[in-house]
């Protein structure tokens, strides 16, 4: 099992999609993607972005969200 960061990143990369590719079809800025796959959560004002970044990505991606 890996980290969400780590299992995002799997996912984005085995879409083939570079980080700005994965920003402009989920509309989340590219820092914040990046945040998210390294776990810097401290650039987040409130763990309610992380979660809603965190689901938006995933389903995006296909991945599981419950997970």
């Amino acid at each position: 099992m890996g980290t969400v960061g780590e299992k995002l990143r799997q996912g984005r990369e085995s879409e083939g999609l570079t980080v700005r590719d994965l920003s402009d079809r989920t509309k989340i800025r590219s820092d914040h993607l990046e945040a998210l796959e390294a776990g810097n959560y401290d650039v987040f004002s409130a763990p309610v972005y992380i979660r809603g970044f965190v689901r938006s990505i995933a389903s995006y991606l296909k991945l599981d969200v419950s997970e």
